[in-house]
């Protein structure tokens, strides 16, 4: 026999529907102060992305990660972010990762 199921309250039902709001990301500011040698931190003091965690700057970091990959500016032109270390150094810490997580 099937259980009837229990009536939901107002309060939940209002609970699903909040939600935090989605904040965009200053991708502009975050390349010019990158450009300005500005660091992690600086960074995600000034744009408000400090989290509340172990590592507060997470966050900021993985989103660094992929500008460097790629990203929309305000044109629409995909653009990289550079990296501050040079080439043939960041091939070695390349390697040097994939070899520690096989």
């Amino acid at each position: 026999m099937k259980q009837a199921m229990k009536p939901t309250t107002k309060a939940a039902k209002k609970r699903k529907t909040q939600g935090v709001e989605r904040r965009a990301f200053p991708y502009a500011q975050v390349a010019k102060m990158w450009a300005d040698s500005k660091t992690i931190p600086q960074i995600a003091k000034a744009i408000g992305r400090v989290g509340e965690a172990k590592d507060p700057y997470h966050g900021l970091r993985v989103v660094l990660t992929r500008m460097h990959k790629g990203y929309k500016d305000c044109k629409g032109n995909v653009v990289k972010l550079p990296y501050r270390i040079n080439g043939k150094t960041l091939k070695l810490a390349t390697k040097a990762g994939k070899k520690a997580s096989s």
